[in-house]
């Protein structure tokens, strides 16, 4: 398997890639692709860390895109990036495949400076890859009345980058 760098004349093979990738999920919706390609005109896009896994024949097998976000501190605004979207072509499912373009795209992202990486997801998937509740560090999902949510995660780029940060960060 190969992981690089998405390019335009991917977009295609990416867009049915999350397709069949989100279709196996019970609460979807079908606006994943396209809130993809949405993602790619924004401006916290960040090119460099939009990843593809090329499997044999240089099929794609995986997919993986972060965007900037912030956590809105009392006093000031902490950057740190959204995971959104991450997947695997279901054919592929257990073979490593979305925690290796999670670590290469960290890699990159640290090389870049960035310090941390915030995601919505399932804690028994997230966790063995690093990722803690924010409500556990005061940090809050922007949705969570409750302020308990353990699906809004975090993970440190930066050993103690999140360290004594409080606020709201708010993931699409």
């Amino acid at each position: 398997m190969k992981i690089r760098k998405e390019h335009p004349r991917d977009h295609a093979e990416v867009y049915d890639l999350v397709k069949k990738s989100f279709a196996t999920c019970d609460d979807d919706d079908g606006a994943t692709p396209d809130y993809l390609n949405g993602l790619r005109g924004k401006s916290s896009f960040v090119p460099e860390l939009s990843l593809v896994a090329e499997g044999e024949g240089g099929r794609l097998v995986g997919q993986v895109a972060l965007c900037e976000t912030d956590v809105a501190a009392p006093g000031a605004k902490i950057a740190a990036l959204v995971l959104s979207p991450i997947c695997v072509h279901p054919d592929c499912f257990g073979r490593g495949i979305a925690r290796a373009l999670m670590e290469r795209a960290f890699e990159i992202a640290a090389g870049l400076g960035y310090r941390a990486v915030f995601l919505c997801g399932d804690p028994r998937f997230y966790r063995k890859l690093g990722f803690a509740p924010t409500c556990e560090r005061g940090i809050y999902h922007a949705s969570d009345a409750g302020k308990n949510a353990e699906w809004c995660m975090a993970r440190e780029l930066a050993p103690g980058a999140l360290e004594g940060v409080r606020g709201t960060v708010d993931i699409l």
